[in-house]
């Protein structure tokens, strides 16, 4: 039976899928070219407002993340209960306007409250595509669908710092941009402004998709109260593991995407205009490479045991980082500094194909929303804010060092891979207990009798 089998229950024609993972990718590329294009661009923001690095770390932390997490778990119920595509077409269009607004702010404080926005439309994405394409597939399909949704952030992330630099550039020259009624604006707010106004036609977009009929594995859950989430969550160790984990892996990650720009400009390895362009094809053709190859970790997986062994192979991918930590310190050419990155890519890439796969294989329907709610919480409100505000803060207190923002970055990015990689291999050594559900071994069972 071909891998793109949709199960007993889905019924869901091979083209709508394709375009229902495609749209949904692509409003996850164009949301991390909105949120990755802050990092490019912190120079010009913080010599706009005068801002100090811990400033500059609440903008991508606090302002963001932290938002971003508490809208998770309410966006999540909304997506339990409601029509998740036209959840998912609002919030695209409410980050684009954010984004645009980015560019209008004239205070750190309109700034800050835009990023916020931003943030909350953002939330409300991941947790209905996640749950649409878990009703649409099962199995190994689903893994592969979710991994081609995943690359959204390799896409996005690279064309932000490609066209971001170009736009910059070009901005620079032309002196800004002046909007008839607003005024005039500088470069680095020109390029907020551009980049945020298509989010309004993608989300006309998504409502393309037909909203997929829910499907429930064993009958509906007695329960599917935001507690019982809560209480199915924290009662299995392998999730908890895992969860924890991916705090570790979200903080390196946001430490990586905020601050090398920063770290490169400031070792003396270029400008915002000159390395933009570089780190975003590493980040566009690496990422992508990573997402593809990725399934490789897949090979010789039973439909029945597909969890454990997974993440065991992740803990040993996420290994790999260390040494390079490690060696980043000695870095003293823009070249080493180019494939300290692209190798760091690489190995978040790999990761990030398969975060949600737990929740999908293991959850409940109608708790997939909250759980990944959850998840995108401890991910944004822990890992991916005091990550990168933990450097802001390291590196003032090192203000008289030449090499402290680096010092700062090495520090804790070390930190965040080395618990990554403890609490993933705890995670892989924990299977469900007897009486924990699993919607994918389910699947797999009702696939077999019928073949």
């Amino acid at each position: 039976m071909s891998d793109y089998e949709h199960g007993p229950r889905s019924g869901v024609p091979a083209w709508r899928t394709i375009v229902a993972t495609g749209l949904l990718a692509l409003s996850f590329a164009f949301s991390y070219m909105d949120r990755q294009i802050l990092p490019l661009l912190f120079e010009s923001v913080r010599h706009a407002f005068s801002m100090s690095d811990t400033q500059i770390g609440m903008l991508q932390g606090l302002a963001f993340s932290s938002f971003y997490a508490f809208a998770g778990i309410p966006l999540g119920w909304l997506v339990d209960r409601y029509h998740r595509v036209r959840i998912a077409a609002a919030c695209v269009a409410v980050w684009g306007m954010a984004t645009a607004a980015c560019g209008l702010s004239g205070s750190f404080g309109q700034f800050f409250v835009a990023r916020t926005g931003t943030a909350m439309g953002e939330a409300g994405c991941s947790p209905a595509a996640y749950s649409i394409l878990s009703d649409m597939l099962s199995g190994r399909a689903l893994l592969r669908a979710t991994s081609v949704y995943n690359t959204g952030p390799y896409v996005g992330g690279g064309m932000a710092l490609i066209l971001g630099s170009v736009a910059l550039r070009h901005f620079t020259d032309t002196g800004g941009i002046a909007l008839p009624m607003a005024g005039h604006f500088a470069p680095w707010q020109a390029v907020f402004i551009v980049l945020g106004l298509p989010g309004l036609i993608l989300s006309a977009l998504l409502l393309l998709i037909r909203e997929p009929k829910r499907r429930e594995v064993g009958g509906h859950e007695n329960d599917i109260s935001t507690r019982a989430t809560l209480k199915m969550l924290s009662g299995s160790s392998q999730l908890v593991f895992y969860y924890a984990g991916w705090v570790f892996i979200s903080s390196g990650l946001f430490v990586l995407l905020t601050w090398f720009p920063s770290v490169m400009i400031r070792e003396g390895f270029g400008t915002a205009s000159t390395i933009g362009r570089p780190l975003g094809v590493m980040f566009l053709v690496v990422g992508l490479s990573g997402c593809f190859l990725s399934q490789l970790l897949l090979r010789n997986l039973n439909n029945r045991d597909l969890l454990s062994p997974l993440l065991r192979r992740l803990s040993i991918v996420l290994a790999m980082q260390i040494p390079l930590i490690a060696a980043f310190m000695h870095v003293d050419t823009p070249t080493a500094a180019y494939w300290f990155y692209a190798c760091e890519v690489a190995v978040f890439s790999v990761a990030t194909t398969f975060m949600v796969t737990p929740i999908q294989l293991v959850v409940p329907n109608r708790m997939r929303g909250r759980a990944t709610g959850v998840f995108l919480m401890s991910n944004y409100m822990i890992g991916a804010s005091l990550g990168p505000a933990a450097v802001g803060a390291l590196s003032d207190r090192m203000a008289g060092d030449p090499h402290g923002l680096l010092t700062a970055f090495v520090t804790v990015l070390g930190v965040s891979c080395v618990g990554a990689v403890i609490l993933m291999y705890l995670s892989s050594t924990r299977r469900l207990g007897a009486k924990e559900p699993c919607p994918a071994h389910a699947d797999a069972d009702a696939v077999a009798k019928q073949s």
